[in-house]
């Protein structure tokens, strides 16, 4: 959707995290026990600090900040080559990200990959800085098991027991949740089995300081918390270290929120699927037919009633994926089998410079023209 990628793209996020607090089991309390303790302080060194610092703004006066300012989250040292998955909210329009290990080396890191999607984002730093977390098998990833929240502070690294207490499974990525208390600042921290193993990577908890304050812990904890699960962060991090990117299907239209006559109230329209406004030229969607004015009702049989649900199903599809669409357009079914394109936000390259893939980058305003 045109200029609103930034605005929709963790729509489904925010909505699971109200489904969560919801319907949310009551929490208990997981025994752990000093062997529990010492296999989870293994994951410590695997996890580092994040600071994505942004150039200086200028006052409305004239005059310049003082300091810049910068975002801080977690990461995880996800292999042996020094890859490090983070959130990517804090890197978009930073010029140089900084990384502090477990053991308190200080470096910066170059960032290979991110995705606004899923909001993460992949960074390298040398191998010898830190060892790599130990993964978890996915079967290991259910409901009622014991985790440990492992995030840093600049009072170095810590965890949170809590359990798993629910999973979400959306087109584009899959949520967990679970009953660990976490502070605004530990995105992008490890969430850990038993046995110190990777189950998921925190997100939705960013802090801004300045600067200046070097890596410091902002704000209290919070009662819950949510990840994306290892058998999503596996794949995703593979896109991301041999595209820049998630490559995703591209369908080039803009759509609203669908709305159909009831005659049984007529003075409320019943909300169904999503309303074409615009269709670019040569797109896959304009060479199957569909035009301004269309009501798109289904993807691949099933059913879409928001733009947030039609825009994930298209995003989690593979570019070149073959796709069934239904639209109505003067009350007639209308079918076309669609080839997906590559979005544009599978091709970095512009993003990546503007988020800092390297230190030396120059800052730039971010513009959207991407179209879903």
């Amino acid at each position: 959707m045109a200029g609103r990628m930034r605005t929709k793209r963790a729509a489904w996020v925010v909505a699971a995290i109200f489904v969560f607090f919801a319907l949310a089991p009551v929490a208990r309390v997981a025994a752990v026990t000093p062997s529990t303790l010492d296999q989870v302080r293994r994951a410590h060194d695997s996890v580092v600090r994040v600071m994505a610092v942004y150039p200086l703004r200028t006052r409305a006066d004239g005059t310049p900040e003082p300091r810049p300012r910068a975002h801080v989250a977690s990461g995880v040292v996800i292999d042996h080559q020094g890859h490090v998955l983070t959130t990517a909210t804090g890197l978009i329009g930073c010029i140089e990200i900084r990384v502090r290990t477990a053991g308190g080396k200080e470096l910066t890191a170059n960032l290979l990959g991110l995705d606004e999607a899923t909001d993460l984002a992949l960074l390298r730093i040398p191998t010898d800085a830190a060892p790599a977390i130990l993964h978890a098998p996915p079967s290991s990833v259910r409901v009622g098991a014991n985790v440990f929240a492992v995030a840093q502070s600049s009072q170095g690294v810590s965890d949170a027991a809590g359990h798993l207490t629910w999973r979400y499974d959306e087109p584009v990525c899959s949520l967990i949740q679970m009953t660990t208390p976490i502070r605004p600042g530990n995105s992008g921290g490890a969430v850990v089995d038993e046995q110190g193993r990777l189950v998921g990577m925190l997100i939705g908890n960013l802090a801004e300081v300045h600067a200046a304050d070097s890596l410091v812990a902002v704000g209290n904890a919070r009662g819950s918390a949510f990840a994306v699960p290892i058998d999503d962060l596996v794949p995703l991090m593979a896109d991301l270290a041999r595209y820049g990117g998630v490559p995703r299907g591209f369908l080039g239209v803009s759509i609203q929120q669908g709305m159909v006559d009831d005659p049984e109230h007529p003075s409320t329209p019943a909300v169904m699927g999503v309303a074409v406004t615009d269709v670019l030229a040569n797109g896959p969607a304009w060479k199957a037919g569909i035009r301004a004015g269309d009501l798109v009702v289904a993807v691949n049989g099933q059913q879409v009633n928001s733009p947030d649900d039609f825009m994930a199903r298209i995003m989690a599809l593979r570019p070149g994926t073959a796709t069934d669409l239904m639209w109505i357009r003067s009350d007639k079914e209308h079918h076309a089998r669609v080839s997906l394109t590559a979005t544009p936000d599978s091709v970095l390259a512009n993003r990546l410079e503007a988020a800092g893939a390297s230190p030396r980058a120059r800052a730039q305003e971010r513009t959207e023209a991407e179209q879903h």
